[in-house]
């Protein structure tokens, strides 16, 4: 019973520490790819769009582009954007529940207090909005894998069967910032086709994300017990096994 105990609030400093160093890194990570890949989508799509649907009005023989085609790029856009935004949000719910534990407070009875938070109102009051972060982010990196890198072969896919007219070449170089070997062909790989490649988040990548989300979570939750202790004092602080009644209620 202890130990599931230990699981909740109140906390001392050192888990809260640990478990929001490990959630700031992996936001960060999300939020470092999805802001690359959403930016990057962003830019190449409108022209993608244009050239599909040129290629479309000169009925190129196997090639299909719909409406619905559309919406599968269209979502995975959304769905980079949504991870961009609710990673850069834990970032700064990070730094701004971490930065607290670096000072010291005392307690109701003017005792020094190694506790995360010394109103445990408060504490449960941050662990619901850190809590209700980790499932959003949970839901967004879930919904990103669910697509399973379908957007990224559709888009691939509908790419290479295109006919791209140098137009459109140009319009490719100047988004990415590269120049194409004037002596190849429209049709031929350029330099830009490279960074073309990498525009959409692979299978792999997302298998990453998820995973690491997961197991991430489960490993640092469950360890929060063998730290929410006092590590580097003899002295024992029982505060935090003190009956409710007797902490800080306001």
């Amino acid at each position: 019973m202890a130990y599931f105990a230990k699981l909740f609030p109140p906390y001392y400093k050192y888990p809260v520490l640990i478990f929001l160093f490990c959630e700031f890194v992996y936001s960060a990570f999300v939020l470092a790819i999805s802001e690359a890949y959403y930016k990057t989508a962003a830019l190449i799509l409108p022209i993608a769009y244009r050239i599909f649907n040129d290629t479309v009005k000169k009925n190129k023989p196997g090639f299909d582009w719909s409406p619905e085609e559309k919406e599968i790029l269209e979502v995975y856009k959304v769905q980079m954007l949504f991870l961009w935004v609710i990673s850069a949000i834990g970032v700064i719910l990070c730094i701004f529940v971490m930065i607290p534990q670096f000072f010291d407070f005392n307690d109701k009875r003017g005792n020094p207090s190694h506790l995360c938070l010394v109103r445990r109102k408060l504490a449960w009051v941050m662990f619901v909005i850190v809590a209700i972060y980790i499932v959003v982010l949970g839901i967004a990196v879930f919904w990103a894998w669910t697509d399973g890198g379908a957007a990224a072969k559709h888009f691939h896919t509908h790419f290479d069967g295109a006919e791209k007219e140098e137009v459109y070449i140009t319009e490719l170089e100047n988004a990415f910032d590269c120049t194409s070997d004037d002596d190849q062909e429209v049709a031929e790989v350029t330099m830009c086709w490279e960074k073309v490649n990498k525009a959409f988040i692979s299978h792999t990548w997302l298998d990453i994300l998820f995973f690491a989300y997961i197991s991430g979570h489960i490993l640092v939750f469950a360890s929060l017990p063998f730290f929410n202790k006092q590590l580097f004092k003899e002295d024992e602080d029982d505060y935090i096994n003190a009956p409710a009644s007797k902490l800080l209620d306001n």
